[in-house]
């Protein structure tokens, strides 16, 4: 039945899906898919970067954004930089990293921090996703931090939602 869907893509909410390491022929199905927006959030010395991805991008019709993003180098700032280039992006946006644990847990920050999402749930969902943050430690802290911040912030305690 969706054979023909994009392996490796998932949708965080309608306007964003994430993925890891891209390649031209995945890039040309997203856009056949009807994606109309790419976030790459690599760096361009990691292995496999695609020097010429925003001329692909952009010959397959789409908008391309380039947020280099060093994973122990995350921030609330790199964050909300992502989240307002999502913002003024056209929808669907397509965001990718080399193995999808940036993407990822950015999307899921932008969508979750507003329904009060917990750090569990956050973790849970990431690992429903198949990726897994254990040789990742800081990156992993960076993302639980952000939320139970976040969460604070908006006066709600920091338990488990069911």
């Amino acid at each position: 039945m969706n054979e023909m869907r994009l392996v490796g893509i998932h949708p965080i909410d309608e306007d964003v899906s994430v993925a890891g390491e891209l390649s031209p022929e995945q890039l040309q199905q997203a856009s056949q898919q009807g994606f109309k927006s790419v976030i790459n959030l690599r760096m361009s010395k990691e292995k496999g970067f695609l020097p010429n991805e925003p001329q692909i991008v952009e010959s397959l019709g789409m908008q391309y954004v380039h947020i280099p993003i060093n994973p122990s180098s995350l921030s609330g700032e790199l964050v909300a930089q992502v989240s307002e280039q999502i913002d003024q992006l056209p929808k669907p946006v397509l965001m990718h990293c080399s193995l999808g644990l940036r993407s990822t847990g950015i999307g899921l920050l932008r969508a979750g921090i507003d329904r009060g999402m917990t750090a569990e749930e956050f973790l849970r969902r990431t690992e429903a996703m198949g990726l897994n943050f254990n040789d990742r430690p800081s990156v992993k802290q960076f993302f639980v931090d952000y939320i139970t911040q976040h969460l604070e912030q908006l006066g709600e305690p920091n338990e488990e939602h069911e």
